[in-house]
């Protein structure tokens, strides 16, 4: 049987999230996605000058591809025109032979040239597939890899030869391939995809046998944390069109082994080096200082997308723990209260006392000429973001699934095809009560699946119109039911206090509340000492700047805690 996606997005507009993670969608559109130069972004496309070989290549189409995931849910028509405007300006770029880079002929195919062509494809096929199918972007995106194809395919190239990180780089334009294959509908395109997977993705070994086998991810290829889980997520999009038991079983694997080895409490992934881009038995050694800068936002950015493929192809609901975890925690830590900036490496409250600073212009750090301040991870932080109310709900032939309890709306259509609405209000993930309300012009049965959380406890409530409603940790509550106008369920999540013990066995334990990761904070008193336990832990507000955080917590002996979010969030050394 051909696989399929379980589930399918909500329309363009229809998921709007009122709360933490919706406010912070709001100000990095304004301050961010909005005033961006999208022209100076072009220029090396258009004047091919990217001769120190280098990876402005990559920022247009992780740029615009944010852009267009936030407009998807915002609706934002400054936005759209910006992204019109852009996507047009770089199709001018394309010379004759179908190409698309900013690297000159001599150096195509080297260092970060295909990476870049990937991110290009990316931005195109999302353009396609969110805004509008426009003829003239589906012949660019063929062009590319048309002439991709003249220098990199069978009987030419290996793909595991040419990029960076043992072809960890190059080989990730797999998913990009599918793309392409799936708008055109022609067939060279799948045949060029399955050579690439087939190719294994490293010089080193095939990447996807080596997970198969529960190799650690740090010791598949070069360990390259943000390439590697890539080309596990073309092969996922690969399965959808070649369904191969083996592609299915690297694709789970992989899921299992990032998750249960590398990502930390906080939903980040990455360490080892000094800017955290490498898997290194992270989950182990995320408490320690001598492993390297920890959490790149790239890493968090691609390991949400890898979620939402398992989470599509397996319709496993704990996948949606991880990423509430990552949004709620890594993800709205990495950005500046004003949505301007994005951190590239995340400390974490476990490794010890740390300060959390902007990325800067990563070509200035890399010897390179300045451009414009951009970094990978300022690129990447707005797009993680975005994905959030694209994930929150989500619709199957049978109803609705609900992966998100902070406030929204959504809209959506039931089986029979006529509108309806649903509105979650509460202060979640601050505070436990939420209700869910069902807005229908008239009766009709349907599903409305409600995932819930692995930390839910007997504490935890559910009342679907008023009686009491067993619910199952770790899985969907499935409420299949003839719903009525105005309809509600009434959820209260039990969010006290819970620790979680260091995986690499240190002394040291997390605090959590719910889906919140707590930590300390020089403003609210003394960081890295001691706690004396969450016994008798209660709300409190900050003594000074409480606008400042989002929760704290105030414990036995007068000290306090906030969430890992708010930590640091003045950026300043201080």
């Amino acid at each position: 049987m051909q696989p399929k996606n379980r589930f399918s997005l909500l329309p363009a507009g229809a998921v709007r999230l009122k709360g933490p993670l919706g406010r912070a969608l709001d100000l990095t559109v304004e301050n961010r996605l909005k005033q961006i130069n999208y022209r100076c972004l072009v220029d090396p496309f258009r004047d091919r000058s990217e001769h120190d070989k280098l990876w402005r290549c990559e920022f247009w189409g992780k740029i615009v591809r944010s852009a267009i995931a936030a407009w998807y849910s915002t609706q934002d028509e400054e936005l759209l025109a910006l992204i019109r405007d852009t996507v047009t300006d770089l199709l001018t770029t394309q010379t004759p032979d179908g190409c698309i880079t900013t690297y000159p002929a001599e150096f195509h195919t080297q260092s970060c040239d295909i990476w870049g062509r990937k991110y290009v494809l990316l931005g195109l096929l999302r353009y396609c597939a969110m805004v509008e199918p426009d003829a003239r972007v589906k012949k660019a995106c063929c062009g590319v890899v048309d002439h991709l194809m003249t220098q990199v395919g069978p009987g030419r190239k290996a793909m595991t030869e040419v990029g960076t990180h043992l072809g960890l780089s190059a080989c990730s334009i797999l998913g990009a391939i599918v793309g392409v294959y799936r708008i055109s509908g022609d067939k060279k395109y799948l045949d060029y995809a399955e050579w690439i997977a087939e190719s294994g993705c490293s010089s080193k070994h095939n990447i996807f046998e080596e997970a198969r086998k529960g190799t650690p991810p740090e010791r598949i290829a070069d360990g390259k944390a943000y390439e590697m889980m890539s080309c596990f997520q073309g092969l996922s999009e690969l399965y959808l069109e070649l369904p191969k038991p083996e592609y299915r079983n690297a694709v789970a694997r992989f899921y299992e082994l990032v998750r249960d080895r590398e990502i930390f409490v906080t939903g980040l992934g990455g360490l080892k080096d000094q800017c955290g881009e490498f898997w290194y038995d992270g989950k182990f050694k995320q408490t320690r200082a001598d492993a390297g800068k920890l959490g790149e936002t790239c890493i968090t950015t691609t390991w949400i997308h890898y979620a939402e493929r398992v989470l599509n192809l397996f319709g496993d609901p704990t996948v949606g723990d991880e990423l509430e975890r990552a949004f709620y925690n890594g993800l709205l830590g990495a950005m500046t209260p004003d949505g301007t900036g994005w951190i590239h490496m995340n400390p974490t409250p476990l490794a010890g006392p740390s300060v959390k600073r902007a990325a800067v212009d990563q070509m200035t750090l890399n010897r390179g000429t300045p451009f414009h301040g951009h970094d990978c991870c300022l690129a990447q932080g707005p797009e993680g973001l975005a994905l959030a109310p694209l994930l929150a709900v989500l619709a199957d032939e049978r109803g609705l699934s609900v992966n998100a309890y902070e406030a929204l709306s959504a809209a959506f259509s039931t089986p029979s095809g006529k509108p309806a609405s649903l509105e979650i209000a509460g202060d979640y993930p601050r505070r436990g009560p939420v209700r869910l309300t069902l807005a229908l012009d008239r009766p009709e049965q349907f599903r409305l699946a409600l995932r819930i959380p692995a930390w839910w406890t007997p504490e935890s409530r559910v009342r679907c119109q008023g009686r009491a409603v067993d619910a199952v940790p770790g899985a969907y509550l499935e409420l299949d039911r003839e719903w009525r106008p105005g309809d509600r369920v009434e959820m209260d999540f039990d969010l006290s206090a819970r620790l979680e013990d260091d995986p690499g066995g240190g002394p040291r334990k997390a605090v959590l509340c719910g889906p919140v990761v707590l930590a300390q904070d020089s403003r609210l008193g003394g960081v890295d000492r001691p706690i004396p336990g969450i016994a008798g832990m209660r709300d409190a507000a900050a003594p000074e700047d409480p606008e400042a955080f989002y929760l704290v917590k105030k414990l036995s002996d007068g000290s306090r805690l906030c969430d890992y979010a708010s930590a640091g969030n003045r950026f300043s050394d201080d």
